[in-house]
């Protein structure tokens, strides 16, 4: 990990105060976006927008809950994440000409019916993977996650992981 992927990840888990879910998810969704981009074999500037993009994809949650009386929909996350995101680039000095790579991966980790490039789909599945822990899906939306997953290393590990819950 380089300096500013530390940096940057320090500041995130700093900036969630120690809210264990929002921590915990950021610190999972990191790891398995990082294994998933490794084993998918992605550049290492791949590896870095991806990286950065898992460790603010959720930025945002904390400053919509306290501005908007508890509301994180993802449609205020988009509104405000864009600010967010570019102060924390900016922060643990990414270079500029990675913050919009980094921000539409952001920005549209949710968007599942939207066609996606191979960094998205990492981090769609890394967040599905995480979610699918966090949460108890029912047999149709673990279906319905399924269908999502293009990778591979994915796709086996999703399955691995939601054995269980079928």
């Amino acid at each position: 990990m380089d300096n500013r992927e530390t940096e940057l990840l320090y500041q995130a888990l700093c900036y969630e105060q120690g809210h264990p879910r929002r921590t915990q998810h950021v610190l999972k969704v990191y790891a398995l976006a990082k294994l998933l981009g490794e084993r998918e074999g992605r550049t290492p500037e791949e590896r870095i927008i991806l990286q950065a993009a898992a460790i603010l994809h959720d930025i945002a949650i904390r400053h919509c809950k306290e501005q908007y009386d508890g509301d994180a929909r993802p449609e205020r996350q988009k509104q405000e994440a864009p600010a967010l995101v570019r102060q924390f680039l900016e922060q643990a000095q990414y270079s500029p000409a990675l913050f919009a790579p980094i921000l539409d991966l952001v920005l549209h980790h949710h968007d599942y019916d939207a066609p996606r490039g191979p960094l998205l789909q990492l981090l769609m599945e890394a967040d599905l993977i995480v979610n699918g822990y966090e949460s108890s899906p029912s047999r149709e939306s673990l279906s319905k996650m399924a269908e999502i997953f293009q990778t591979n290393t994915g796709k086996e590990l999703f399955a691995l992981c939601m054995r269980d819950r079928k």
